[in-house]
C-alpha cells in the first residue's frame, strides 16, 4: 500500500504500464475526503485496467489530506474486488520526474510483482 499527502484541488494521475494476464487488475484510491473521476464522486475510486487501459485522472475535493493507494484484482472466483491478501504487495520506485512506479503482486506462492505495474503522479494546485 502507498500513502500520499494530497491537497484539495490536486489531480492524481494513474497510468498503467503493464497488466498480467491472470486476472482483472486495477488500482484503488481511498481518502476521507471526496475523489472524482468521470463525473462520479466518492471517497473510494477504483480504476480497472480493462475499462481504462490508459489509466485516468482523479480530482481531489473536500478536505482530502491523505490518500491510500493499492492494487486490486478480481480473480473471477465470486469474491468481487480483492486486495491486501496473503502475498499481495507493491514495490514503489521514485522516478526522476517526481512520479512513482508501483510494481504489484496479487496472490500466489511465487510473488513476481508483475500483476499490475502503474505510474502515479500528483499535480498539486
Amino acid at each position: 500500500m502507498d500513502s500520499l499527502d494530497v491537497a484539495d484541488g490536486s489531480t492524481v494521475s494513474i497510468a498503467f504500464e503493464s497488466v498480467g494476464p491472470r486476472w482483472r487488475q486495477g488500482v484503488l484510491i481511498a481518502t476521507n475526503g471526496v475523489l472524482e473521476i468521470d463525473g462520479i464522486a466518492d471517497r473510494i475510486v477504483t480504476i480497472w485496467a480493462d475499462e481504462q487501459p490508459l489509466g485516468g485522472d482523479i480530482f481531489a475535493r473536500e478536505s482530502v489530506g491523505r490518500v491510500l493507494v493499492y492494487n486490486v484484482w478480481d480473480s473471477d472466483r465470486g469474491k468481487g474486488r480483492e486486495s491486501l491478501s496473503y502475498t499481495s504487495g507493491m514495490l514503489i520506485e521514485e522516478l526522476p520526474d517526481g512520479s512513482r512506479r508501483h510494481r504489484c503482486n496479487d496472490i500466489g506462492r511465487d510473488p513476481d510483482f508483475t500483476s499490475v505495474v502503474f505510474r502515479l503522479s500528483v499535480q498539486q494546485p
